[in-house]
């Protein structure tokens, strides 16, 4: 470490011991920690910290580290989030600010983790490994991260600003409406989009360049980073994300001064970019197949699918896949935006291995459904997110619902859209109500979102919902579909008369 991040560890131990001793507020600290990645949950008695890892990337030594943490720490709770990092709760303040100047040993940054900074770089968690995909995004995605971890003392923005890569029109990691993504063309080349964003008041990105070379990506971020500063909203929090430039420059002039931006950039020089190509050499060998083993696009290699409920595995769980795969080439994990893991680079013997350790996750695409992990964590939560998630799972297998009658889902407890509501076929975001002329707890349902490139949308709110109807409402659905013979989504398209009728009997007015 440098010593201008060892200065910076020391005044964030600092921040923390005040902190606990209650001298300062939570208010107070939450604008010096979230620079290091660690907020003091609700009630202020315990900490998280959160774990940035570029793409999603775990290496067998990064897991390791988390185990030893785990193990260390005696930590209950880890969260897989939408950005792709893992966080680790209900920590002491000393044990946050341990892991966090530890994690650098092995290549895990947690400086910018929150608050108003680059937050961690998405990138397709299959890149590199994906039959389907364009190429692989994975080695730009890291560079992203290490050139804005490299500045990100030397800039003041406005607020947080996030960038991803997507590899494929999946768009995973919603890249077409990030404050910055980039779009990975058949041709090797990106086109690049901006001011894009969930949460409150969202909008699409706008494309602003197209068929960019990758050697010019520190150039769009550069000019992306200018933008904000210049042009970003320093006066109201509430406006001070990439989205609003569309609004105070209009979309055309946006365009026209991203543009400039880009030239200036460019004309600066410095940042052309060349990466290493990340091949697996690894050969195959064995053939097999099960619900959660896919094939790779590398001959004779597989992927295996795990989704902890929730995001949510177990702690001792990642314990149990080191001990796995500790001594199989080749083999790491990628945490996807939907909370899922991927176990990759196996062979087939290893694939089944892996395959049997990983038997407590999500059975069907309801269960892999997106949940942000709620009040009773989060310090600006409203709802208990995760809370409905477990009890929507639990009410499903006890209805032993097949595969596809209910859709995955994705609930976020506040507006924050942390678990992406607003791109879900069903999303909740968490409100409040009144019943019986009582306030209640309450969730805000979107329908009809998608994520994916040249389809996405963002889904129509259908009205307030009292979150103790939530589950006989999904429950009433899934009984309805299953009786109709068909999956959700065909049921959906072709009878939402239906739906609405039934959505219809649980909506407060």
């Amino acid at each position: 470490m440098s010593d201008d991040v060892k200065k910076a560890f020391l005044d964030f131990r600092e921040a923390t011991d005040r902190f606990y001793k209650k001298e300062l507020t939570v208010k107070e600290y939450k604008g010096i920690s979230g620079g290091y990645g660690s907020y003091a949950q609700k009630g202020g008695e315990c900490s998280m910290i959160r774990l940035r890892l570029a793409g999603g990337l775990i290496t067998k030594d990064k897991l390791s580290f988390i185990v030893d943490c785990i193990n260390k720490y005696k930590i209950n709770m880890v969260h897989l989030t939408t950005c792709q990092a893992v966080q680790l709760h209900n920590i002491s303040g000393e044990a946050a600010c341990d892991i966090a100047e530890k994690a650098m040993d092995h290549g895990i940054i947690t400086l910018g983790g929150g608050g108003d900074n680059p937050r961690n770089i998405t990138a397709s968690p299959l890149s590199g490994i994906e039959k389907n995909e364009y190429y692989d995004v994975l080695p730009y995605a890291q560079a992203a991260e290490d050139y804005l971890m490299s500045i990100r003392t030397s800039i003041k923005l406005p607020r947080k600003l996030k960038v991803g890569f997507s590899n494929s029109p999946e768009n995973i990691t919603h890249a077409t409406f990030r404050d910055l993504g980039f779009v990975a063309n058949l041709d090797g080349t990106f086109d690049v989009y901006s001011a894009g964003g969930l949460g409150k008041d969202p909008c699409m990105g706008l494309c602003v360049c197209k068929g960019v070379s990758p050697s010019q990506v520190l150039y769009h971020i550069r000019a992306m980073v200018k933008m904000f500063t210049m042009y970003g909203n320093y006066e109201d929090r509430s406006k001070a994300r990439t989205r609003y430039m569309q609004e105070t420059l209009g979309v055309e002039d946006y365009i026209k001064k991203y543009t400039e931006m880009i030239y200036e950039s460019l004309s600066e020089g410095g940042l052309d970019l060349k990466v290493e190509e990340r091949a697996v050499i690894k050969k195959g060998n064995g053939v097999t197949k099960g619900p959660r083993i896919y094939e790779q696009k590398q001959s004779g290699l597989y992927y295996v699918v795990y989704h902890p409920i929730g995001g949510d595995p177990k702690a001792s769980k990642f314990e149990d896949i080191y001990n796995v795969i500790k001594d199989m080439d080749d083999v790491e994990i990628r945490v996807s935006p939907d909370e899922t893991m991927y176990i990759v680079n196996c062979n087939a013997k290893e694939a089944e291995a892996v395959f049997a350790v990983t038997n407590d996750g999500a059975r069907t695409l309801f269960e892999s459904s997106v949940s942000c992990v709620g009040n009773t964590i989060c310090q600006i939560g409203l709802r208990d997110s995760h809370g409905l998630l477990l009890s929507l799972v639990k009410m499903s297998r006890k209805n032993d619902f097949a595969d596809g009658v209910l859709p995955r889902i994705h609930i976020s407890g506040c507006i924050s859209s942390c678990g992406s509501h607003q791109i879900g076929v069903i999303g909740f975001q968490g409100a409040s109500g009144r019943k019986n002329g009582i306030v209640v707890p309450a969730f805000n349902m979107f329908i009809d979102g998608s994520h994916f490139q040249n389809r996405e949308r963002f889904g129509d709110s259908v009205g307030v919902f009292a979150e103790s109807d939530i589950v006989d409402m999904l429950e009433e659905i899934g009984k309805t579909v299953t009786k109709s013979g068909k999956d959700f989504k065909s049921w959906f398209t072709n009878d939402r008369g239906t739906f609405t009728i039934i959505v219809g009997k649980y909506v407060l007015s």
